[in-house]
């Protein structure tokens, strides 16, 4: 299976357990991995066989604004089942880092779903 790519997708969210955390927007970054054949894609040079990483990111960016999560899990699991309905990808890999715990570079997850 072939994959794309978008490392790093920086974006602003509501997302933590403790009311406080969620009534200010901290800064996100998502790494995603799309999996799918890019075979046609390679050989005829045309993004109609591909997934246009762009819309992609614009959709993401659009789900963690629409509302606020109490867990990086469930923004996670939200993005890969939306990101799966709406393209023609087999598997989606999924990591999310937050930056809210002082004594750690970052916390986060990350999922892999068919």
């Amino acid at each position: 299976m072939d994959t794309i790519l978008i490392k790093g997708l920086r974006a602003q969210a509501r997302v933590g357990v403790p009311l406080a955390e969620r009534r200010r927007l901290q800064k996100i970054l998502i790494d995603l991995k799309l999996g799918l054949d890019l075979r046609k894609a390679g050989r005829e040079d045309r993004v109609e066989h591909t997934v246009d990483y762009a819309a992609v990111s614009r959709d993401i960016l659009k789900i963690v604004k629409s509302r606020p999560f109490k867990l990086v899990e469930a923004m996670a699991e939200t993005i890969a089942r939306e990101i799966l309905a709406r393209y023609a990808v087999k598997e989606v890999r999924i990591r999310i880092r937050k930056f809210s715990v002082p004594q750690a570079d970052s916390v986060g997850v990350k999922i892999t779903r068919p």
